[in-house]
């Protein structure tokens, strides 16, 4: 990883050094970061993936070149661990190449020792042989290592545990579109394997078809299916999982301003040691109806079933979503859902479920000082054989104002009430967060913001933790700029004595703006 980072970063340089003057942009970023902490390092994770030290970044880089062909990259951190970069060499209707890497740590422990971190490197390739055909492919390689705490003790295993494995997958594939029609086929396969312990080690491989096809002399109506096959195998003792999975719809446009969807799944999974197989079998139907720029209506029924032979559940599911924009600057939408399992057939250990979702959302774009909306949000789950009802509600109001003269400022209140009850106890929280965000206008090359974010949880938790973040710059000479950021976090569970933590980090940086 050492030898990538060092090729990543001579390849950023020599592309700002070489390039000609053409269409492009970009800017480079050389800064330090001061991390400085206290208390319990595992309970906040917004500074899980923060490191000290010296980061060069090249960011938001576009280079066109005189045939069309487009550079692209977002290189941040190439010398820290928490870089995460992408890039990508493309032209249109023709080829492109995009490649990504990246890296996360979680901590599980008070002083930070024991922690784990993910390292993701992929990409992926295409380029059309005919004007009407893509050919393309890809493939991903990641690796987990460390110690972790399990978040669950279902097992009865305690303590923390060793973790090293990586997983490699890789897929290729052909499309073809003409006239609304489009026929996909794809190959993926994957490799996980377990160094601790290899009786994990599994091998997985998908075979997957998708077409689309609007009928020849009825062109209001179109058709779409789809199959695959997904296969895991473990590796020690030939023990595999299979699934076969068939889908299929169609789309009509019943008027100019009235359409009807529908679609159905058939998905079939078994084991080597089991001779039942397991059947899951759904229906879906929606209706929508479009008044245009004025608003929508869509209403939808969903009916399932899942079959083993010894036991049988079925599920009935309603749908509503809707928009309306009836003034010009005011937009509201709902949307709404229903869905309730019952067993028909045999049993199974939760029983009949009931589930219920609504959403509504009322936003004003252009009121004089800026944008205001608000958000509402409630969901609930009951199971009458467990003895359980978990119910969640959330209100939202956020309110913004930008001005040329002055800046920014967006202001924000979110107020979240939850409980969960079942046959033995019942737990309630009641969370509340304020924050917001000031940016000034740049003034004779300064500028400056300050944001921050408040979240207290009461009731049956007691938490309580803030970010104030404080930024200023100043450009210069043109294509320069010096930047400070300093921020500070702080949690405290105060029925736990050693969950808190506080942590000071500044980042100063020196920028160049590119354009070419």
């Amino acid at each position: 990883m050492k030898y990538l980072r060092l090729v990543v970063i001579i390849g950023c340089l020599l592309i700002v050094g070489t390039a000609a003057p053409a269409d492009g942009g970009g800017r480079v970023k050389l800064g330090y970061t001061f991390v400085d902490e206290e208390g319990n390092e595992a309970v906040n994770q917004r500074t899980f993936n923060s490191y000290e030290g010296l980061g060069l970044s090249l960011e938001r880089f576009r280079y066109r070149f005189d045939n069309g062909t487009r550079l692209s990259a977002d290189l941040k951190n190439i010398t820290l661990n928490n870089r995460n970069m992408t890039f990508g060499l493309e032209k249109s209707g023709s080829y492109g190449i995009r490649g990504y890497n990246n890296q996360f740590r979680r901590t599980y422990d008070f002083d930070g020792g024991n922690f784990t971190r993910r390292h993701r490197t992929g990409g992926k390739l295409w380029f059309y042989p005919h004007r009407i055909f893509r050919v393309y492919g890809g493939g991903e390689y990641v690796n987990k290592s460390g110690r972790m705490e399990p978040l669950f003790d279902l097992a009865g295993v305690t303590g923390l545990q060793d973790v090293d494995y990586n997983q490699f997958r890789w897929h290729g594939g052909i499309r073809g579109s003409h006239r609304g029609a489009m026929f996909q086929a794809e190959y993926h396969h994957g490799e996980y394997n377990d160094e601790i312990d290899r009786n994990r080690d599994q091998s997985r491989y998908k075979i997957d078809l998708l077409a689309l096809l609007p009928v020849p002399g009825y062109e209001r109506l179109v058709l779409s299916g789809r199959f695959f096959h997904f296969e895991t195998k473990y590796n020690s003792t030939d023990f595999k999982i299979s699934t076969n999975q068939v889908r299929g719809g169609a789309m009509a446009k019943l008027l100019k301003n009235l359409n009807l969807n529908y679609h159905f799944i058939f998905d079939r999974t078994s084991s080597d040691s089991d001779f039942i197989a397991t059947d899951n079998i759904a229906h879906a139907a929606y209706v929508s109806y479009i008044w245009p720029d004025t608003g929508s209506l869509t209403v939808g029924y969903q009916y399932g079933i899942n079959d083993d032979l010894e036991n049988e559940i079925q599920s009935n599911g309603i749908y509503f979503y809707g928009w309306l924009r009836p003034w010009r600057c005011w937009e509201f939408r709902a949307e709404h859902g229903f869905n309730s399992e019952s067993v028909e057939d045999g049993g199974r250990l939760i029983g009949d479920e009931d589930r219920f979702r609504f959403k509504f959302t009322a936003k004003c774009r252009r009121l004089i000082f800026g944008t205001l909306s608000f958000k509402f949000e409630n969901n609930n789950r009951e199971n009458e054989q467990l003895g359980t009802e978990v119910d969640y509600i959330r209100y939202c109001l956020d309110a913004s104002y930008m001005s040329d003269a002055y800046g920014y400022l967006s202001l924000g209140y979110a107020y979240s009430r939850g409980d969960y009850i079942n046959v033995e106890d019942d737990f309630e929280f009641a969370d509340h967060v304020v924050y917001g965000d000031i940016s000034t206008r740049e003034y004779r090359g300064f500028d400056a913001g300050f944001g921050a974010v408040y979240y207290r949880s009461k009731r049956d938790l007691d938490v309580e933790s803030f970010t104030l973040r404080f930024r200023g710059g100043y450009g210069f000479m043109d294509d320069y700029r010096l930047d400070i950021n300093y921020n500070v976090d702080n949690f405290d569970d105060f029925l736990v004595r050693d969950k808190y933590y506080t942590s000071n980090i500044v980042e100063i940086s020196l920028t160049k703006i590119l354009s070419f």
